[in-house]
């Protein structure tokens, strides 16, 4: 059990390092094309890459599919984000679906969103489908069966984006079926 959480450490570590590593030669080369507001960074990126998945999820098209596209991404790849109401956190620390949960319901940039939109993203943040976890599933189920790191590694990558895609397809189904989201969503007092 030590060797196993001492493997999930290390490549979290790992994971992050590397991330963080991107993020800051993006924002560095962004702020070197005068990419400021927003900044480059891979959360950017890739919610640039997953504005056609909000699209086909049927999030509504009146400004929502940029800030959905951009929760996915946040979702799929750790990103960097302050957590002010935590005191487990005190530094900037990197998460994954929790982050892009907190950002769905603190930052004011996501204030805005529909009530469709949100229920849809809503959906399509749960699951562990993510590069911190494609790290632990390979970390871990080589240290269970070392004869067969090869094929965990070989087939990790596509486990976590059939993991998305189920994810997104209870999202769709959900965007489908429900009418009425008003119902779902208390209004903070």
């Amino acid at each position: 059990g030590l060797k196993i959480a001492a493997m999930i450490t290390s490549t979290l570590l790992c994971i992050i390092a590397l991330i963080g590593l991107v993020n800051g030669l993006l924002t560095w080369w962004g702020r070197y094309l005068n990419i400021n507001d927003p900044p480059l960074t891979l959360e950017l990126i890739v919610g640039y890459i997953c504005y056609p998945i909000a699209f086909l999820l049927g999030v509504s098209r009146d400004g929502d599919l940029l800030k959905v596209g951009k929760l996915i991404g946040t979702k799929l790849v750790t990103v960097r984000s302050r957590f002010p109401h935590t005191t487990i956190f005190s530094s900037n620390q990197l998460q994954n679906e929790f982050v892009a949960y907190d950002a769905l319901q603190h930052h004011a940039e996501y204030k805005d969103l529909s009530d469709r939109s949100r229920l849809i993203v809503t959906y399509a943040l749960c699951g562990f489908a993510n590069i911190g976890s494609l790290g632990n599933q390979i970390g871990v189920l080589s240290q269970i069966a070392p004869g067969r790191a090869d094929d965990v590694s070989r087939v990790a990558f596509s486990a976590m984006v059939t993991g998305a895609i189920s994810t997104f397809t209870s999202a769709t189904v959900a965007g489908l079926l429900i009418t009425n989201e008003k119902q779902y969503f208390s209004t903070p007092t």
